[in-house]
């Protein structure tokens, strides 16, 4: 098995029970190998994480882009309801999981989670900034406002804070 094939099988489990099960036994049996060979493959434990987590990474933005193609919404609002709409879906529910995974460890002093997170966001921003109204004014910029209303909504969501989201959501983007 190569690097890729091991990283394929690793984030299929790491989606499925979240970033919890990502120790090297239970991620060297979800490859069908041994923890040294998932050593001999990456070097380090560290360097096995922040590989696996880029591939996460990549899986959920190309996700995004494959359901959600660039295209300008008709209104800031819209769009809105639209991401939310994905990433409700269950596509993206492991994600969500991993994602608040990802937050909680870039909390502290863990580097590749909060490069990662970091990667994630800007890589968020591009997408939505790709996706507003033409005549959006600094849609980079209005891009990370709407990610911060996304994101919280998210969260309520995950909670089970349903009508709350829809709220927040309602009074940041009315629709008209």
């Amino acid at each position: 098995m190569n690097k890729a094939d091991l990283l394929a099988a690793m984030a299929a489990h790491v989606r499925h029970v979240g970033l919890a099960g990502a120790s090297l036994r239970p991620l060297a049996r979800a490859a069908g190998t041994s923890d040294r060979m998932l050593i001999y493959h990456f070097g380090t434990k560290a360097k096995l994480i922040a590989a696996l987590l880029d591939r996460l990474a990549d899986e959920m933005l190309g996700a995004m882009n494959a359901i959600l193609p660039a295209a300008p919404a008709q209104s800031e609002a819209a769009l809105a309801a639209e991401i939310i709409t994905l990433f409700r879906t269950p596509t993206f529910l492991p994600y969500r999981r991993i994602w608040l995974d990802i937050l909680s460890a870039a909390t502290g002093d863990d580097k590749a989670h909060r490069d990662i997170a970091r990667r994630i966001l800007a890589g968020q921003v591009d997408w939505i900034s790709a996706r507003l109204p033409e005549d959006t004014h600094n849609p980079v910029s209005q891009a990370k406002a709407m990610l911060v209303t996304i994101q919280g909504c998210l969260i309520l969501d995950m909670l089970g804070m349903n009508k709350a989201a829809k709220l927040g959501l309602g009074r940041a983007y009315p629709l008209r």
